[in-house]
């Protein structure tokens, strides 16, 4: 830049500042020479002499207008580089705004999602205690109305003995034998059948405690899932693990390099398709599975060499069936 300023005061043609300028140009070491070459080492304009027999003896030099030309292209390239750069930020600042909206978005998804998942399972669970409350009434209603009936049947016998009782007493005050006789006659196989003591009844206490043992058992099996922290359950969890997006950190982002290499690592960094009979992506087993070919493009295309001989192939089988001196 130094010689091109020179250039231009030089082409400038004489005038008052010349001598000025002429001798800002001038060798430093070499004062009556132009400073026509550029030391590379020292990074300073030096004359024709100093490379020779100057301090700049051994020195790297080239043309000063070529390293003029030489920094314009690294200040170009320097210039698209920024503004490339400048490009990539702000892509980046595009991309990390809209990842933040669809971020936004996705939460407020997954909470209503959650939310649903969570009122499905407090309906599940005020059905279950509904399910579980009808079986205690159903049970109870069963075990009143037998003792409703029991009870019934008590009384029942109490009459009976009662109109017994009042017969039994006014045979006893019957003054005529005869008629007596006659009464106690009639009442005598009953008379006889109440003689024996009845049967006690101890009601059976019906317990609800399966019930109850059941419903602790889930509400503990609950208890002890949710006591661990929600983050240690999800690093626990099988589904977590396989999912990649789940261990990673929030805000996490990945970075990649432009390369040149890129574009060809997207092209050729894919899962090969293997071959079901060989398990090989090359490999092709022939229709008599006696023989295997290398086939780069699968089926199609001229047929390569074989790799297996079909006879090494017979005696193999021949072999492994015990056959092989018969054939022979």
């Amino acid at each position: 830049m130094a010689a091109a300023a020179a250039t231009s005061a030089t082409a400038g043609g004489p005038g008052a500042a010349e001598p000025q300028e002429a001798c800002g140009w001038r060798c430093p070491e070499h004062s009556d020479r132009e400073a026509e070459l550029f030391c590379r080492r020292c990074r300073r304009c030096v004359c024709a002499l100093c490379p020779v027999l100057g301090a700049h003896r051994g020195h790297p030099v080239r043309l000063a207008l070529e390293e003029v030309a030489h920094v314009q292209r690294l200040t170009q390239d320097c210039l698209k580089q920024l503004a490339t750069k400048k490009q990539q930020e702000a892509d980046n600042i595009t991309q990390i705004e809209d990842a933040a909206e669809k971020l936004k978005a996705h939460a407020e998804s997954s909470k209503a999602w959650l939310a649903g998942k969570f009122t499905e399972l407090r309906l599940l669970l005020d059905e279950e205690e509904a399910l579980a409350k009808k079986y205690i009434d159903k049970n109870t209603q069963l075990a009143l109305q037998v003792y409703r009936q029991q009870t019934e049947s008590c009384g029942e016998h109490i009459d009976a003995m009662n109109d017994l009782s009042h017969r039994v007493y006014s045979i006893s005050q019957e003054p005529d034998p005869i008629r007596l006789l006659q009464a106690y006659s009639a009442a005598k196989q009953e008379m006889e059948r109440q003689m024996s003591l009845g049967e006690l009844c101890h009601p059976v206490p019906l317990s609800f405690e399966p019930v109850k043992s059941l419903c602790k058992g889930f509400v503990e099996a609950v208890q002890a899932v949710l006591q661990m922290p929600l983050e240690a359950r999800l690093k626990e969890s099988m589904d977590c693990q396989l999912s990649c997006s789940s261990s990673t950190k929030p805000g996490t982002l990945l970075k990649t390099g432009a390369s040149p290499e890129r574009s060809l690592f997207l092209k050729y960094a894919r899962t090969p398709t293997l071959e079901p009979d060989t398990m090989h992506a090359r490999l092709r087993l022939s229709a008599d599975r006696l023989t295997v070919r290398c086939g780069l493009l699968g089926r199609l295309g001229p047929a390569p060499a074989v790799r297996f001989d079909a006879l090494w192939q017979c005696f193999r089988f021949g072999f492994l069936e015990g056959t092989l001196d018969t054939e022979l």
